[in-house]
């Protein structure tokens, strides 16, 4: 027993019964309770998270595809020369070509060389070359008038984006971004809606209606359609594309002569002009 001055006894038993008292921890009861609160956390994160990293991953395509759709679009503008660093971005063009005068027939330029290709993408000047083949064509066989229409189609990987998805190596670019590029050149046809002014003499000579005349003879609607994501099947020839629901389209107006050359090509230039056409 111990005696304070007061005469307060307290035994070493009550002692050690109000340390056990001090030293008690939570029960199982209440663990339990708190596992169950942070489960319920967890699974409400978790289901979450996958929306927010598609949301991310969303975003970050259609910011990549916005760069690129505008540097392709100036590229086009500008009959770009000495963009060669495009071989590295540009896998294939295919090209289907139909008549009025026979069967469609189909010919693709390709990065690596492959059975059936008729061009091999080896500089930019080619790339652009095909990328601005027009849509629409006329011409004469015979006395007779022939229409040609063209479908340009690309399979690319991105050129803007991260580093690490820039791949160079043939085995790694499958796991870069890949989108369909469609390019659509539409050019303007000068269509008189007054005959009043091709009577007039006076109007006829005025130098706005010839400016006008020239700027529509030369003038053509672009057009850049861009899907994603593509999953690509076959080879060669047989090469086919199956395309996502995500798409983006870019429009602009180009005013200059679209030169032909070696028969494939096609090149903007945005300081020349053809004479008006009648």
């Amino acid at each position: 027993m111990r005696t304070n001055e007061h005469s307060l006894t307290i035994s070493d038993r009550q002692i050690r019964a109000l340390h056990r008292d001090n030293e008690r921890a939570f029960t199982m009861v209440e663990i339990a309770l708190s596992i169950a609160i942070v489960a319920f956390a967890m699974v409400a994160i978790i289901g979450v998270l996958p929306t927010g990293l598609q949301v991310q991953r969303d975003n970050r395509e259609e910011t990549i595809i916005n760069q690129d759709g505008a540097y392709l679009l100036e590229a086009i503008r500008s009959g770009g020369r000495g963009l060669d660093e495009l071989t590295n971005f540009v896998e294939r063009i295919t090209i289907t070509n139909r008549s009025n005068i026979g069967p469609s027939t189909s010919y693709f330029g390709s990065r690596l060389p492959e059975e059936g290709m008729q061009i091999q993408l080896t500089n930019g000047h080619s790339i652009i070359g095909m990328l601005s083949v027009p849509t629409v064509r006329g011409n004469y066989h015979g006395g007779k008038p022939v229409w040609f229409t063209n479908e340009v189609t690309v399979l690319m990987r991105s050129i803007s984006g991260l580093a690490s998805q820039r791949f160079k190596s043939q085995e790694f670019r499958e796991n870069a971004f890949t989108y369909l590029l469609t390019t659509t050149i539409m050019p303007y046809v000068p269509i008189v809606t007054n005959n009043i002014l091709l009577q007039s003499t006076e109007l006829v000579g005025l130098n706005r209606l010839a400016t006008a005349r020239n700027v529509m003879s030369n003038l053509y609607d672009v057009r850049l359609h861009f899907r994603w994501p593509v999953n690509v099947s076959g080879r060669g020839k047989k090469m086919q594309y199956q395309v996502g629901k995500r798409e983006q389209v870019f429009r602009s107006l180009i005013n200059g002569q679209l030169m032909q050359t070696n028969g494939f090509f096609f090149y903007f230039q945005p300081s020349t002009f053809a004479p008006p056409a009648k």
